[in-house]
């Protein structure tokens, strides 16, 4: 499996592969492959691989996509810009999650904090796969090696299905399930009370808040420090760290919540 990289790693890297691209437009290899011709190469590979579980590739939008009732299931594709041709072609991968019934609920919303100021839909969830992953971490894959593509794109298949599958099956299994992912650091409690609130689960969500600022100590003083405070002076427009987010969040829905 390819490996996650640590956050010192990436800047290293990051450097390195800046002045190589740099160095490499300068100086372009007219004959050599061309990253995005390798990438979906790579990529084709993989969706053969999982086009029986029902995802369609986008080469245009970069993306698999699996529709199943109210959701849409997203693999998400991002190349990097520092590719080089014939020596660099990387890719990282985010699977999301986008709901008809949540981003309906969030573009009638009274308040600005909760109605998007984008005619685009945003994600209920959103992750890079090597975060879903064990071990997790940032991870990129590499479809520049033509003797490594094949295995590559087998490597990437794995991760996906060992990642990303578990995390679609459990919103498609029902509302306690999803309620169930506010016991993780990710994604932001926020969203995922959002589809609970916007899908008439107004209990579960506001006992999945509770569970989750008990399991925080720190992180609930200073929630309800916040939440307090936007009730007596208003919700700020900015937006700022998570507790922040979540107190506004909070006054801006009529929390405590109840069906």
């Amino acid at each position: 499996m390819v490996e996650p990289r640590s956050f010192a790693d990436i800047l290293a890297s990051t450097a390195k592969q800046k002045l190589a691209a740099a160095h490499a437009r300068r100086n372009p290899n007219s004959t050599a492959e061309k990253p995005r011709d390798a990438i979906i190469q790579g990529l084709q590979i993989v969706g053969g691989a999982i086009a029986e579980d029902g995802y369609v590739f986008s080469p245009s939008g970069m993306k698999y996509v699996r529709k199943c009732g109210d959701f849409s299931f997203h693999i998400e594709i991002q190349s990097d810009q520092n590719n080089i041709a014939g020596q660099r072609a990387a890719i990282w991968v985010h699977p999301s999650v986008y709901s008809r019934t949540f981003n309906a609920w969030k573009k009638k919303h009274p308040s600005d904090w909760i109605r998007p100021a984008t005619p685009v839909p945003l994600p209920l969830f959103i992750n890079q796969l090597g975060y879903l992953c064990d071990p997790a971490g940032w991870t990129e894959w590499d479809f520049s090696d033509p003797s490594q593509r094949r295995d590559v794109a087998e490597d990437l298949v794995a991760s996906i299905q060992k990642g990303a599958f578990p995390l679609f099956s459990l919103f498609e299994a029902g509302a306690h399930e999803i309620a169930s992912l506010t016991e993780r650091d990710w994604p932001t409690p926020e969203q995922v009370l959002g589809y609970l609130l916007a899908t008439g689960h107004a209990s579960l969500a506001g006992e999945s808040l509770q569970q989750f600022l008990y399991q925080r100590p720190a992180f609930r003083e200073k929630f309800e420090q916040l939440y307090q405070e936007f009730l007596r002076e208003g919700i700020p427009e900015y937006r700022g760290q998570d507790a922040h987010n979540l107190a506004a969040f909070a006054v801006a829905t009529g929390y405590p919540w109840n069906d």
